[in-house]
């Protein structure tokens, strides 16, 4: 039982120690796998510690120098869906799947990268922006080395650091796992509406300014980002709305929201239009979760309320959880 327990942290340490020049690496399973039961089950030692410790013991005992994964080695390719350790070092293969809008001076960039196996959340913070390369943009590929992987609340994520690399690779495809849900929009999000986005990065622009590239001729968008209380759930999850999906929803194309927003001398009309016509009414909505309480929509159609949940109840469950 306790070797099925622990299975894939000594595969994992097994796998780091390969990479790192141990040979005939299977023959030290029996070993690895003590010395890490010992120090997880035994000492009450944090999984992370432990496999951090482990692997410099295995490398001082083969003679490989320990600062090895600290400085000059690559930590080995993974996959998404193989990130479940915190604080682990790894490279990944992915796609930028979606640059998130920048609010704070720590950071230089953040969003979503993923693979066939899913999407997780990265971020290069402003003091190693110089990794980022000049056609980092949604939709590009990049083998991203030496990243460490973090969790937050339950969620994982990659972090880049002065060690790390970002170069471009062969075009990966990245997979997201569907679902579909049912409930009611209770607030439509600031960032809503007809927006800019860096016709270099694609990055929505604030005040007219790329974070990336500064000033800058953007180019006109639609999204909706909404707050939805899905039937049955008790938490609230945000909705990530893009330009296909929501001209779909709303019937308003880019060029028609364009030309409201001249005519009124002013961009909030689309988004008090948008306000009006879908808070508190009933979607099914379709995407891929990105986070345990953000989806990014594929698409969302106006739905009945369910037999299993009265109009009164949705509306009571809203009141009961902030909405308007």
């Amino acid at each position: 039982m306790a070797e099925n327990k622990y299975k894939q942290e000594i595969e994992n340490i097994l796998s780091r120690l390969k990479t790192a020049g141990v040979k005939d690496v299977e023959q030290e399973a029996a070993d690895v796998s003590t010395r890490y039961k010992m120090l997880v089950d035994e000492w009450r030692v944090p999984a992370s510690e432990a496999t951090r410790t482990v692997v410099q013991a295995m490398l001082k005992k083969h003679g490989i120098e320990t600062k090895y994964w600290q400085t000059g080695g690559t930590a080995p390719v993974t996959t998404v869906d193989q990130v479940h350790s915190d604080n682990e070092w790894l490279s990944l293969r992915a796609k930028i799947v979606q640059i998130w809008e920048n609010r704070s001076d720590k950071v230089a960039r953040t969003g979503l990268i993923g693979d066939s196996t899913g999407v997780i959340k990265f971020t290069i913070f402003a003091k190693n922006e110089d990794i980022i390369p000049s056609d980092f943009a949604e939709g590009n590929s990049y083998l991203f080395e030496n990243v460490v992987s973090s969790v937050w609340n339950g969620q994982f994520s990659v972090k880049g650091n002065k060690n790390s690399t970002i170069t471009p690779c062969d075009t990966v495809e990245a997979s997201r796992k569907t679902e579909t849900i049912t409930g009611v929009i209770t607030t439509i999000g600031t960032g809503s509406g007809l927006i800019k986005r860096c016709p270099e990065c694609n990055r929505a622009l604030v005040k007219g300014a790329c974070g990336e590239h500064g000033k800058v001729e953007g180019r006109f968008d639609l999204r909706i980002k909404a707050v939805f209380s899905p039937f049955g759930g008790n938490d609230l999850i945000d909705l990530i709305i893009g330009t296909e999906a929501t001209e779909a929803l709303t019937g308003l194309s880019v060029a028609t929201a364009k030309d409201m927003a001249m005519e009124a001398l002013d961009t909030q009309v689309i988004d008090d239009k948008f306000r009006k016509e879908l808070v508190g009414r009933y979607y099914e909505v379709t995407g891929a979760m990105l986070q345990k309480d953000s989806m990014l929509v594929e698409s969302i159609k106006p739905a009945t309320v369910s037999t299993a949940k009265t109009l009164a109840d949705a509306m009571e469950e809203i009141k009961i959880k902030g909405g308007n």
